[in-house]
């Protein structure tokens, strides 16, 4: 389910529901206060809040309704999300920010997404509930399960992950210095907070993180050097564009084939999910089963 047209799918529902908490807040607050001073002018809350809603209004609350019927749904039919099904999506996307702890990936999904681990988890519990509705009568059988798991060995297939820490320096003489001064005993993440210019990693001491071998972060000059090496072991210094690298390993994953049995249930999921026509009837159909009514308009 994760990829990134979808994240961003997801922040921009985030940032719709929180202009509705919002308006429902200064609503119930009877405290609306000025929202800016401009020159002489006062931009009230209470016209800052109905420029909100006159232009988002409609779309926060189609998309609440669509939250709620879905919910209501899944609780009357019994559908529930596989909780391990649901950590796998979250390690995903924490895998996508690159954070290495929980405090970590919480702090960029606030910096970068304005949102929360909580309001995530609960995004992806709906998109699968959503799923689950839209595929509850769509039956796909385990034979073309199996062919589909035969002529994509690959996709099934776990490259090789390393943790990985670097050193980047601009020059080859200063790239033999460091590989001089770590021969001799140097530590490898002091020398990367003293001397690479890497803005990403330098401050954390080189350190990159888990890096697949077949992923498009590893330089592909890198590679080749990299599949020879030992854990806590220094590279040699490595050419990488016009900029100079040493990499170290600190630990590595060995390259894993996910069975069959592993991956039946997730491609039935998404063969059932490829041959929905489309999401807004699906949506649309629910909001009928529930029933909706909304102020003003007659119940749909």
């Amino acid at each position: 389910m994760t990829n990134v047209k979808g994240l961003w799918a997801f922040i921009g529902a985030l940032v719709l529901l929180l202009l509705a908490v919002t308006w429902g807040y200064y609503q119930s607050s009877g405290k609306l206060q000025s929202a800016a001073v401009v020159g002489d002018k006062t931009i009230s809350e209470a016209e800052y809040v109905a420029a909100l809603k006159q232009k988002f209004g409609k779309q926060v609350l189609d998309d609440m309704i669509n939250r709620e019927v879905v919910f209501q749904e899944a609780k009357r039919l019994g559908i529930t999300v596989d909780q391990k099904q649901l950590d796998k999506e979250v390690a995903q996307i924490k895998e996508s920010y690159g954070s290495q702890t929980d405090s970590e990936f919480q702090e960029a999904l606030k910096r970068q997404a304005g949102t929360s681990l909580e309001a995530l988890k609960q995004e992806i519990t709906y998109q699968m509930l959503l799923q689950a509705l839209a595929t509850k009568d769509i039956t796909v059988k385990d034979d073309e399960l199996l062919t589909i798991y035969n002529n994509n060995p690959l996709r099934y297939s776990k490259p090789m992950q390393l943790h990985l820490y670097q050193i980047v320096v601009a020059s080859q003489k200063e790239a033999g210095q460091v590989s001089a001064e770590l021969t001799q005993g140097a530590n490898f993440q002091t020398l990367a907070k003293e001397r690479s210019i890497d803005n990403l990693t330098a401050a954390n001491g080189g350190d990159m993180g888990w890096i697949s071998m077949n992923g498009s972060r590893l330089p592909d000059e890198a590679k080749t050097v990299l599949a020879e090496m030992e854990t806590n072991k220094n590279s040699t210094v490595v050419k990488v564009g016009d900029q100079y690298a040493i990499y170290r390993i600190e630990e590595k994953r060995d390259e894993e084939k996910r069975s069959f049995e592993e991956v039946k249930e997730e491609l039935r999921r998404e063969l059932a999910y490829a041959q929905v026509e489309s999401l807004d009837t699906v949506l649309e159909q629910l909001r009928k089963s529930v029933g909706v009514q909304i102020s003003g308009q007659m119940p749909h």
